[in-house]
């Protein structure tokens, strides 16, 4: 360790040398499938298809997207230097596929980020998140609306009730044990009523 702006190591007396990023290896776009270019977006090394417009981000990079507001300002920026497409009403609609993770070749999991953004995207848990043209900037305008923080609340919604429900099921189950009536009926239509508000929540 040593102190930024230092011209030699404190403990040995090497002279330093400013340190270098290691090299991106080669990764090729999962749509395209033709070499991905390195670009640099917020100080972050992000991947980008030169094709589709694409974007490949590790696990990290993303993490510290979704919590910098600085760096989020600056994938905003960037998304807004470049040229909209026209949009082809013609065209075919797009068909659902899984792609493979450009670094391990395993298909990855689509996923609704947040489970309420309505952005798609696909994910493999240990490398990182792909992001088809616009998906980054939509995201990030999702987070800075709010989005991430009415997510967890509504999931924390979602967990209460599910407590609660559990505790009704296991206060039913005593009174029936201890010989109190309750009706198969009735227990069978309060879960089916929790199952369906519970659904509702999560959605």
């Amino acid at each position: 360790m040593m102190f930024i702006g230092s011209r030699h190591c404190p403990h040995c007396g090497t002279v330093a040398s400013p340190a270098t990023p290691l090299a991106l290896s080669a990764l090729k776009c999962p749509r395209c499938k033709v070499e991905l270019s390195s670009i640099t977006i917020g100080g972050e090394s992000i991947r980008e298809c030169q094709k589709c417009s694409g974007l490949w981000l590790e696990v990290a990079a993303f993490e510290r997207i979704c919590a910098s507001r600085e760096q989020q300002s600056a994938v905003l920026g960037v998304a807004s230097t470049v040229p909209g497409h026209a949009v082809n009403l013609s065209a075919e609609p797009i068909q659902v596929s899984y792609i493979p993770c450009p670094q391990c070749g395993q298909l990855m999991n689509r996923m609704n980020f947040a489970h309420c953004s309505g952005v798609i995207v696909d994910v493999c848990r240990g490398h990182g998140t792909w992001f088809d043209a616009s998906e980054l900037r939509e995201i990030v305008e999702f987070i800075r609306a709010g989005g991430l923080e009415l997510s967890r609340q509504k999931e924390k919604r979602a967990i209460e009730f599910e407590r609660q429900e559990l505790e009704r099921d296991r206060l039913i189950a005593t009174r029936v044990m201890i010989g109190g009536s309750s009706s198969d009926d009735e227990r069978v239509g309060g879960l089916s009523a929790a199952r369906g508000l519970l659904k509702f929540l999560i959605e």
